[in-house]
């Protein structure tokens, strides 16, 4: 889906679910464009998403671990769509945990009695860990296996499946759906043809 890069494209996701999303979104596979293809890039994205305090600094070794993060989560994304993420999901799962360790993920307690993740880290490695604070709360609330990547390949646009009955696979309909549907219907014809 070609849009503009960190815009959903259609409702965002609910709550801080909807960063994820945004930030999975940094990337544009149609058009190529990364908001995060610099160090100054990570470093606009998250002071504008409240995950960077003012001044803070950005090195090229964070804007590679983010990198990492966002296509792990895009990985994720796309199995909670029923498609096979790329990568291995030991690189999936090391690139997560990495994260997490290096934010200081730890448990608080409310005034209310709840419970939440926080990053005790500061920076880059502490806007990361508020994204995995942001999926943990997803599971929780059981909002997580809606938020998808498209099934196009050549799209992956995450983004939250607001169907009934959960079986939304497609950023939009209008865009890679139909394209995927028509060369799915000319794949079968030209097989039914050759027959």
């Amino acid at each position: 889906m070609t849009t503009v890069i960190g815009e959903t494209g259609s409702k965002p996701a609910p709550g801080r679910l909807a960063l994820v999303q945004a930030f999975v979104n940094t990337a544009d596979l149609e058009s190529g464009q990364d908001a995060l293809a610099t160090a100054d890039g990570l470093r606009g994205w998250m002071r504008a998403h409240g995950l960077l305090e003012a001044g803070g600094r950005v090195t090229e070794a964070d804007r590679e671990r983010a990198v990492a993060l966002r296509e792990a989560l895009r990985g994720l994304l796309l199995a909670n769509a029923g498609s096979r993420p790329a990568g291995s999901p030991r690189a999936l799962r090391a690139a997560f945990e990495e994260a997490a360790a290096r934010g200081l993920l730890i448990v608080r307690l409310g005034a209310d009695g709840a419970t939440h993740l926080e990053p005790s880290a500061r920076g880059v490695d502490a806007g990361l860990a508020q994204l995995l604070a942001a999926v943990h709360e997803a599971r929780l609330e059981g909002t997580w296996d809606r938020l998808k990547a498209c099934r196009n390949d050549h799209c992956q646009w995450a983004f939250y499946d607001h169907s009934k009955n959960r079986s939304g696979t497609w950023c939009t309909m209008a865009a890679c759906g139909s394209r995927l549907k028509s060369r799915a219907y000319r794949r079968r014809r030209g097989a039914a043809g050759e027959a």
